[in-house]
């Protein structure tokens, strides 16, 4: 094998190693070539004494893991802490004023769909009370009928009012509802697709 066979397939084998330590690995071996060619050997023959590139790749990978981490100093462990305190009037502000944010940010979604679904309610409510006024005053209405019949007829007529504002506001809630549906899958997708722009910018 030649001398650039040797480091070219050295180098394939240690791509994952950082660029500086690679080519100083490729460096010290490249010499070490130069040197047993000095001495009298040939290019092959020098490359031959140092090994395989296959074996001395293990060897340093192998001798990279097993080296153990470098602990962190005392000094830069107490320096954060101390910058951590120092700072936590800073860092503390932002922290609480981001939660505010997103509180807010929350209400305001929840005042959105409140606002949104406040008419259909509204009428939701206007037609169950009529419905409820409604019995009321039709039941009621039979039993005055027999002890006084002018009231028993209002509170007929009463009752036939109700009815008839049941049925309308019933009407006009299920075509609202219909169409706050629509609204607010509309308004989902927006504040959906406004969050992911926003998370987007953020990446």
């Amino acid at each position: 094998m030649r001398k650039d066979e040797f480091l070219s397939s050295l180098e394939r084998l240690l791509r994952s190693l950082k660029r500086e330590e690679r080519n100083k690995f490729l460096s010290y071996y490249s010499e070490m070539i130069d040197d047993y060619m000095e001495d009298g050997c040939g290019e092959e023959e020098a490359v031959e004494r140092i090994g395989s590139p296959g074996e001395i790749a293990q060897e340093i990978l192998t001798d990279r893991e097993e080296r153990p981490a470098k602990p962190t100093p005392a000094w830069l462990r107490v320096g954060v802490i101390v910058l951590l305190i120092l700072g936590s009037p800073l860092w503390g502000s932002l922290v609480l004023a981001a939660l505010c944010c997103a509180l807010a940010a929350v209400i305001l979604v929840l005042s959105a769909y409140v606002v949104i679904w406040c008419i259909p309610v509204i009428f939701g409510a206007l037609s169950v009370s009529s419905l409820l006024l409604a019995l009321v005053s039709t039941v009621g209405s039979a039993i005055l009928l027999f002890q006084d019949t002018a009231t028993g007829l209002v509170q007929m007529g009463a009752g036939i009012l109700s009815a008839g504002i049941f049925v309308v506001a019933a009407l006009i809630t299920w075509e609202l509802g219909k169409r706050f549906v629509v609204v607010t899958t509309k308004f989902s997708k927006w504040l959906a697709g406004l969050f992911q722009k926003m998370r987007g910018v953020k990446a």
